[in-house]
């Protein structure tokens, strides 16, 4: 027996899946509901699959455009606080891009498997599109499936192994089966034994992960950890106008107001969010700049402690110099050029002060997609942060030294929803990550909530304390499991003090990153060159 749907039918299974994905997405939804928000869609593209005569090419792209329409605006509908344009292109262009990556799947494997034996291939496609989204201009990765399981550390600690990558392969693998089992129920229910042998696998793959993740939780020590006693400051400014309605002078004196009233004698570093002071200076000439003199003497006054502090930087290009399309041209100066960047200042007594500059930046925000070819149209970039044009990027982590082996990851706002990105940290010998951001565009939403709770994984990813100063809400410390030990409210100005234990040793995540994306990409290549080799042989 075999299902006969309408096709107001399909639409609704459509758009059932979305509502699944979004009512289990954190942080207040029902997790357990991913591991079937896939099916109601799955049994969409089975159908297309049986009866090919009554669907165009291109109609799975359309019928999953209608899931991840839902799922996108469910999730991320607060992007819109920032800007509406700016929000509506993002749910667009992500269920754009979502529903190729399902369409492109469905058509390989109806073109190379036979009925059932292709269903893996959603895996390789989806861990490729994920990949490939996280590391291009228009890159939006808020929604990868691994990071369902944020609000839930203890499930998946196995990330440390895997990535949040690994956690994608676990949540479409349940859903395949489910299906699977669903369908031979509702096609073959006499037939008890195929049932019963694919509730057998299904039960396996729920719950080994789950045994998985106990047995390294358990296994973790931290006996022999460093460690470092941080001040978290969170001053509460508005950004739309009172960041730049205050001056400079008036911004950093909230902080060191705020950090004298709240460190001790056991603080050994301050961490101030992203852009404490917005206004952009000059590198070269940082030291003329009152705002940081007060910094500098703070510090001076208070040998023991180091300032890690989010500011905008800009670096002159000298005379001759390759001039990148990024560049920006000096308003008093025509025919100069300077870079412009989202930065992590860090100070210490008697040493000089160093920089660290974003490398993932937002897009239409900090910078213009694929600039090279709409570098005239840059004026046009949407202004979300306080910074119109394009920024500069780093091009490799860099880590701030704390003396006694204890160095601290900066990681700014954005960047920490990138797993490759975060672990590449490891690698330089960072012992902590250190976020810092500004959460105040999307006001009080889900927004600062999630990127709060995908920080979790960080945590798991890289057997690291995660701490976050956050302009406001949410300032905290997660600890290396990912268990969250300090949060503040949002629209609070406030400070967190907090003792870290440091791990210098990279996870095998940390050194080997996302491989199993890799090799999905690898795995499809190898499908096109059978289908070609199918074709040419048939010609």
């Amino acid at each position: 027996m075999s299902i006969v749907f309408k096709k107001y039918q399909l639409w609704l299974l459509a758009l059932l899946s979305g509502l699944l994905m979004g009512f289990a997405w954190p942080v207040n939804g029902f997790t357990p509901l991913i591991f079937i928000a896939w099916v109601p869609l799955l049994f969409v593209r089975d159908y297309a699959r049986n009866n090919p005569q009554l669907f165009s090419r291109g109609s799975m792209v359309l019928y999953s455009f209608a899931t991840f329409i839902v799922f996108n605006v469910f999730t991320t509908w607060w992007v819109s606080h920032s800007t509406l344009v700016g929000g509506i292109l993002a749910f667009v262009f992500n269920t754009l891009f979502m529903s190729l990556a399902f369409g492109f799947a469905h058509i390989v494997d109806r073109y190379l498997f036979k009925k059932r034996t292709g269903f893996f291939v959603l895996i390789f496609f989806w861990l490729a599109y994920e990949y490939l989204h996280m590391n291009w201009d228009l890159t939006w990765s808020w929604l990868n499936m691994g990071n369902v399981f944020s609000e839930h550390p203890s499930w998946v600690q196995w990330y440390s192994i895997t990535g949040a990558l690994g956690g994608t392969v676990w949540v479409i693998a349940v859903n395949l089966f489910v299906f699977a089992i669903l369908d031979k129920f509702i096609t073959n229910g006499n037939k008890v034994k195929p049932i019963f042998l694919s509730s057998l696998g299904l039960l396996f793959l729920v719950i080994m992960p789950f045994i998985w993740s106990n047995n390294i939780a358990n296994s973790k020590n931290t006996d022999d950890w460093k460690s470092v006693n941080v001040l978290l400051i969170q001053p509460n400014i508005e950004p739309y106008t009172e960041a730049y309605v205050m001056s400079s002078d008036d911004l950093i004196a909230n902080v060191l107001d705020i950090t004298r009233k709240n460190m001790d004698d056991n603080t050994e570093l301050v961490i101030t969010p992203e852009s404490t002071v917005e206004r952009s200076m000059w590198e070269n000439k940082i030291n003329d700049y009152p705002v940081i003199d007060s910094v500098i003497q703070f510090v001076n006054k208070n040998p023991k402690v180091k300032f890690l502090m989010g500011v905008s930087s800009r670096i002159a290009i000298p005379e001759g110099e390759e001039i990148k399309p990024h560049a920006r041209e000096e308003y008093r100066k025509p025919g100069s050029f300077y870079y412009r960047y989202n930065s992590a200042l860090f100070y210490q007594k008697n040493h000089e002060i160093q920089f660290y500059h974003k490398a993932k930046l937002v897009p239409g925000v900090e910078r213009l997609p694929f600039i090279r070819l709409f570098k005239y149209f840059e004026s046009f970039a949407i202004n979300l942060g306080g910074t119109s044009g394009s920024l500069g990027v780093s091009t490799e982590p860099k880590v701030f030294d704390l003396g006694n082996s204890r160095k601290v990851a900066p990681i700014i706002c954005y960047e920490s929803i990138y797993g490759e990105l975060v672990g590449g940290f490891s690698s330089y010998g960072s012992g902590f990550i250190a976020v810092i951001t500004n959460d105040a565009w999307w006001f009080n939403s889900p927004g600062y909530h999630q990127h709060f709770s995908y920080a979790r994984l960080r945590a798991i990813e890289n057997n690291q304390y995660v701490v976050r100063a956050a302009n406001t809400g949410t300032t905290g410390v997660i600890d290396n499991n990912g268990n969250v030990l300090a949060a503040t409210e949002f629209y609070t100005k406030t400070a967190v003090k907090a003792k870290l234990l440091l791990n210098n040793k990279p996870t095998y995540y940390a050194i080997a990153g996302d491989y199993l994306a890799k090799f999905s990409l690898f795995m499809i290549s190898l499908m096109i060159l059978i289908s070609i080799s199918k074709r040419l042989r048939r010609e």
